[in-house]
């Protein structure tokens, strides 16, 4: 613990209360319990609601733990409803239903409830419920008004959404237009609705839509066209962040179980979670033993066929992962869908042709002045790996459409899975292949 004495306190508030709520929220992880106590002590508590919005489930906790009453009600009035429904979100039972019966107000609860109610990464779950909205008919001056009236915070007020008389979501309007418009009507500044969502749907579709229109919020509607909520760009690239995370651990075979920084995780539970996709690995490759023992006899007639089954199959797994990649990018950026899964398969069957004989000639060459096998075998290799890539293009490109279609993230197809399946094709192409060419 850091010894204090009046002074120190007194430069010591000064500089935390300067701070940006998420270096700080770095700063309260670092702190001690008795550290922890002091300094929320000293921050204002405006500024201790944005930096405990930014903290770890854990330090959340820690902190609910050590606040009195009267703290702990000046926290919850300054989170906004979607920060405090996060934060609910993240804690034990006993702890939420303590802060929903002494210090959620009986006028916010309903909509906490509301929130709380949407299933996990839903847009419902992670939009605001603060915004301005004014209907069409309203002038100008009568909507500034409304808007030096509005106890919301000024980041909420830089877009006003617009409505008409029966409160369906139109389009929204800058607060400078109105500002500079005072004498037009709102319909000539007005900025028609480019895209919305649903609350139930998936948060991802916020992060796309955010992306492609360039959108500062995202606006949530119901099914009859109401606005019912936001999602602020900053949200949104949050959303991308976890995207991106849980995608990258899809695609190299890890399920975070929890969003814990590596070092606050235990070695066991690291271990855990990469294991789930080794052991699915390790059963399906019983698969490919299979069909090396039934291949036995064209194995023992011809030895050297074996040094080419690692980079066969590492050829038809990379390759395979190369258009797997790419299609869920481009599955991604909506460029391509399921229902044309059948142009993907010609487009990926001509670049594997293509990809292919680009690599056989180079590995013909290879083979020719390094390995010194005999013809039969370097046609048997060369045939083997043209298909192989072809088949691998193809394969890469269509499962994520598959999961897709099936509702499943495609990004699972693009690790572990999908270099078990062309495997297992790889070794049944090219055992066929030799038994052909080589007459065993």
């Amino acid at each position: 613990m850091i010894n204090y004495n009046v002074e120190k306190l007194k430069n010591l508030q000064d500089e935390i209360n300067r701070m940006d709520p998420v270096d700080l929220a770095e700063r309260l992880v670092e702190l001690s319990k008795e550290d922890l106590a002091i300094w929320i002590k000293l921050l204002n508590k405006d500024l201790l609601a944005d930096s405990f919005a930014e903290l770890p489930a854990n330090k959340k906790q820690e902190i609910i733990e050590t606040l009195s009453d009267e703290k702990m009600a000046d926290l919850i009035r300054e989170l906004d409803e979607d920060e405090l429904v996060d934060t609910l979100q993240e804690l034990p039972a006993n702890i939420v239903r303590r802060l929903m019966n002494r210090f959620i107000d009986s006028e916010r609860r309903p909509i906490v409830n509301s929130l709380l109610g949407y299933p996990k990464e839903s847009v419902g779950s992670i939009m605001s419920v603060d915004f301005m909205s004014i209907k069409r008919s309203v002038s100008p001056a009568d909507a500034i008004k409304k808007i030096m009236n509005s106890d919301l915070d000024a980041n909420r007020l830089e877009q006003v959404w617009i409505t008409d008389d029966s409160l369906i979501l139109v389009g929204y309007v800058y607060i400078a237009d109105i500002i500079r418009n005072k004498n037009k009507e709102i319909d000539d500044f007005l900025h028609h609705i480019t895209a919305a969502v649903y609350a139930t749907d998936d948060q991802e579709v916020v992060a796309k839509l955010s992306r492609k229109y360039d959108l500062g919020e995202v606006p949530v509607t119901d099914s009859e066209g109401r606005l019912i909520g936001i999602v602020p760009a900053e949200w949104a690239i949050d959303v991308l962040h976890e995207e991106y995370e849980e995608d990258l651990g899809n695609i190299h075979g890890i399920s975070e179980s929890s969003s814990d920084s590596y070092w606050d995780k235990s070695s066991f539970q690291i271990a855990k979670e990469r294991t789930t996709w080794l052991v699915i690995c390790l059963i399906t490759a019983t698969l490919t033993g299979f069909i090396i023992k039934r291949y036995e006899s064209v194995l023992a007639a011809s030895v050297a066929l074996t040094a080419y089954i690692p980079m066969l199959m590492d050829s038809g797994g990379n390759a395979g992962t190369q258009s797997s990649t790419t299609i869920i990018r481009s599955l991604y950026t909506g460029e391509v869908n399921y229902k044309e899964a059948l142009g993907v398969i010609f487009k990926e069957f001509r670049i594997g042709i293509f990809v292919g004989v680009a690599l056989v000639f180079i590995n013909y060459v290879r083979m020719f002045l390094l390995d010194g096998v005999s013809h039969t075998i370097s046609l048997t290799v060369s045939v083997t790996l043209l298909l192989t890539i072809v088949l691998s293009k193809i394969i890469g490109g269509v499962l994520p459409l598959v999961a897709d279609k099936l509702k499943i993230d495609p990004t699972i197809m693009a690790g572990p899975l999908i270099t078990t399946i062309v495997d297992t094709f790889v070794l049944m192409i090219y055992f066929e292949v030799a038994t052909l060419l080589l007459g065993l």
